[in-house]
């Protein structure tokens, strides 16, 4: 019996150098794997937050920038009416067209009007007291020249809140400097407006001027802070990043107000010299990613300890030959410890045949004990060309004596597909050893994560980055099949005094039953998205003539101002603006579609409201009022 053991090795010294260099290679290799994993999953994390982030910059850059849009629309035509006024009727149509834009402008606090020194002469509320802006920068910028002008973050005269002041000034017909027109709006709307995005607990969303002052910000850890407000607090790293770019990039370092750690997106606000910032707490986003680290690690830590310990148990059991039988005995029961566990499958394989597999792998793929052996491995695979696929290059770089490792779909025995992280090494040049890890709930997580920062979160709408993917790739359409199509904007009209009666619940319920309604009234086809706010898009494909879409958008009014009922059981009604523009053989790109069938929803705004208005290459876009319907 004594010859059927193995020969000791000539030294305890030999003995020891391949046990240490077995230790060694064996943890390096599951160090190596594990390490590879988790930063994979790690940067696929920051990947999805970085998109989240740098999409959610980018859709509120673009509604801050039609707010502001929307102001110096409203004080360009202030400043034209007040210059083709006569001089005895200057006061009178001063005040009128205060009163018009006032009531078109519901997201500022006032609109006013001062004098050539400074006093303000109009649009002071009952009971506020005049004053005078006349030493304010930003009436000193207005009075030379003819742009708009955005003032510091200061506080308000008024009513001690801190705001933003937009100006233009006032010329009478000779040209000669008699004022300016100003429209107030506070952080508190830019604050109420970025409440509104998810960006978690320890998230934060600000608004900052070019020279980097604070605007505005919201954090959900401190809701009702104006820490920083007016001031210059930024970290370095921010600095650099934007002196690399100063329009758009994304980064990763501690908020300097708070000291938050967040993954931060940026992105300049078209046209106007703000800037718009969203981030996520990297301790949010990296939760479920550190739980799993420190799983795998410790997995690592007690294989490599156990094999060890496995290999100091050998070594020391060597020098007593009288127990060599007792200690092989010991080591090849601890070895099968170690391949029969619960979290990693594996499977030795004879040209590509099953001759031995662990519990583990057997339930992965939910068959029974022993069920798989002598079959083929193609049962794993999804379907003929994955398995060529692997059996092509997997054991090409087996042969080569390389490790292989990839990430694919295999099946389970019910037919179900799942996500596989495949590593395999040869033991001879016919037989293999692979290693097979479940990461399907990661991977279906991850996919999850990605389609989030492409929908509206509220009515599960396409949100703007998606619509103007869609856009673009039906302009594509349009022009291979020489079709025509049609973007419109919808904004909804009477929908904050919901908000404001009612409460944000009112206002979600009401914005995902237009959501629903617009799908409803449209085709298949077409595209429909929430741009954010209370604004909607569509895109209409295939659109034959005018009168055609004339009639798709009035059905799509008609449906909007059909009777909503709340939760609470009581019964809104909401009313539309709707600009469309229609382009043939996608001519025009998508921006230009997108800028005209904005231009002409404000004009619908600016005639009434709750009416359709089509876009036209002329002065006067036509109207389609609601009587016409």
């Amino acid at each position: 019996m004594e010859r059927l053991l193995p020969r000791p090795p000539t030294s305890l010294r030999h003995l020891a150098g391949w046990l240490i260099a077995g230790n060694v290679l064996v943890a390096g290799v599951l160090a190596l794997v594990t390490w590879s994993t988790l930063s994979n999953s790690r940067e696929g994390s920051e990947a999805i937050a970085r998109q989240s982030t740098e999409s959610l910059a980018s859709s509120l850059s673009v509604e801050v920038a039609s707010e502001l849009k929307v102001i110096d629309n409203a004080l360009s035509t202030m400043a034209v009416r007040y210059r083709s006024a006569d001089a005895a009727n200057v006061a009178r149509a001063t005040q009128e067209v205060l009163i018009e834009q006032r009531g078109l402008l519901h997201h500022v606090r006032a609109i006013r009007i001062a004098d050539a020194q400074g006093h303000v002469s109009a649009g002071l509320a009952p009971g506020e007291n005049a004053i005078n802006v006349g030493d304010r920068p930003y009436f000193l910028q207005a009075m030379v020249t003819d742009a708009m002008v955005i003032s510091e973050p200061l506080r308000s005269r008024v009513t001690n809140e801190w705001s933003l002041i937009l100006a233009r000034r006032l010329l009478d017909r000779n040209g000669q400097f008699n004022g300016v027109a100003y429209a107030v709006i506070t952080a508190d709307h830019f604050v109420n407006l970025f409440s509104k995005v998810a960006v978690g607990q320890s998230g934060a969303i600000s608004l900052r001027k070019d020279d980097l002052r604070l605007v505005a910000r919201f954090s959900a850890a401190e809701p009702n802070s104006t820490k920083g407000f007016g001031e210059v607090t930024i970290s370095d790293t921010l600095r650099r990043e934007l002196a690399r770019n100063p329009v758009s990039s994304s980064y990763i370092t501690a908020t300097a107000l708070d000291q938050v750690e967040r993954v931060t997106a940026y992105r300049q606000v078209p046209g106007y010299p703000m800037t718009v910032f969203a981030g996520m707490a990297t301790h949010e986003f990296l939760g479920h990613w550190r739980q799993h680290a420190l799983e795998q690690s410790l997995l690592v830590a007690a294989v490599v300890l156990t094999i060890a310990g496995i290999s100091g148990v050998v070594f020391s059991k060597h020098r007593k030959e009288r127990l060599a039988r007792l200690e092989a005995s010991r080591l090849a029961r601890e070895q099968s410890l170690m391949l029969e566990n619960d979290l990693i499958g594996m499977v030795r394989l004879h040209n590509r045949v099953f001759t031995w597999e662990n519990r583990a792998l057997e339930r992965i793929f939910g068959y029974d004990p022993g069920e798989l052996q002598g079959k083929a491995i193609r049962e794993l695979y999804l379907d003929d060309s994955s398995y060529t696929h692997i059996g092509r290059i997997g054991y090409a770089a087996l042969a080569a004596g390389e490790r292989f490792r990839t990430q694919l779909q295999m099946r389970r025995k019910d037919g179900e597909a799942i996500w596989i992280d495949l590593c395999g090494t040869a033991v001879s040049e016919t037989e293999s050893l692979w290693m097979l890890v479940d990461i399907d709930t990661l991977k279906r997580s991850e996919e999850h994560a990605y389609g989030l920062a492409f929908r509206d979160a509220l009515t599960g709408l396409p949100n703007r980055r998606l619509f103007e993917e869609k856009l673009g790739d039906a302009l594509a359409h349009a022009q291979r099949a020489n079709h025509r199509l049609a973007v419109s904007y919808v904004d909804l009209d009477g929908f904050k005094p919901i908000n404001d009666v009612h409460g944000h619940e009112a206002g979600d319920k009401v914005l995902r039953e237009v959501g629903k309604r617009l799908l409803i009234a449209l085709r298949g086809n077409d595209v429909v998205a929430r741009l954010g706010g209370d604004e909607f898009a569509l895109v209409l494909n295939g659109i034959g003539h005018t009168e055609d879409l004339r009639m798709v958008l009035q059905r799509c009014l008609s449906s909007i101002e059909e009777p909503i009922l709340l939760d609470s059981g009581q019964v809104v009604r909401v009313s539309a603006s709707l600009g469309a523009v229609m382009s043939k053989g996608g001519t025009l790109p998508a921006a230009e579609l997108m800028r005209q069938a904005d231009e002409a929803m404000y004009g619908a705004k600016r005639a009434g409201k709750g009416r359709v208005q089509l876009y036209t290459r002329v002065e006067r876009p036509t109207l389609v009022p609601k009587s016409a319907a």
